[in-house]
């Protein structure tokens, strides 16, 4: 992991891909920090959702809200604040090639999705999984609210090389540098989303009722 990474180092390294002098600082009074300074959270959070960052995925266990749907399902589960997307859950240990998974007890295999719907409480109240499993709710997300010094270093390459593009009309207003960095995050994310892989676990899908039929 990237111990030293922080703001500053990956949006220097974005700026040397473009050629462009480095900053102090995010907060600095120049061109390029207020660039990097204005792109820096959304496209971070963007190259988040790409992939399940074993570094970016949290537990978390939620009571059912207050508030319930108007019709259809029987709770509601607040998001964190700090969602980006589901992570696949836990791979279900009673599930063999060939037979018959016996339901876990917990709700840990991908069976407890099937119903699972995000959508908002109602106004001002934010989003929530709308769902008929009972109260509390167990589940694996994709968090924005990371230390980059818990980045991967293969993301931190990935996350700088799409920041260089995100800026680079803006710095350079160079097409020729924009398709080379284009290729660059291509490539990077691709080993960056390799590396990854090798933390995780595989992900089977769910069992449902078309593969039971047919075992």
């Amino acid at each position: 992991m990237g111990s030293t990474t922080t703001k500053t180092s990956i949006c220097n390294r974005a700026l040397q891909l473009l050629g462009y002098q480095p900053i102090s600082s995010l907060q600095a009074n120049d061109r390029g920090a207020r660039a990097m300074n204005r792109a820096y959270q959304p496209t971070l959070e963007s190259v988040l959702r790409e992939n399940y960052w074993s570094f970016s995925i949290q537990r978390v266990i939620v009571p059912a809200s207050a508030i319930k749907p108007a019709f259809g399902k029987r709770n509601y589960f607040p998001l964190p604040g700090d969602f980006l997307m589901l992570a696949p859950p836990d791979q279900n240990p009673n599930y063999t090639f060939g037979a018959v998974p016996v339901p876990p007890v917990q709700p840990n295999s991908g069976l407890q999705y099937n119903d699972w719907q995000i959508e908002q409480m109602g106004a001002d109240q934010g989003l929530a999984i709308a769902t008929n499993s009972p109260s509390p709710l167990m589940f694996r997300y994709v968090s924005n609210d990371i230390q980059e010094n818990s980045f991967d270093s293969c993301f931190a390459e990935a996350l700088s090389a799409r920041l260089a593009i995100e800026t680079c009309e803006e710095l350079t207003q160079s097409n020729t540098k924009l398709a080379a960095l284009g290729q660059i995050y291509k490539e990077i994310m691709a080993k960056a989303k390799q590396r990854n892989s090798f933390e995780e676990q595989p992900v089977q899908p769910p069992i449902d009722s078309y593969i039971l039929v047919r075992m």
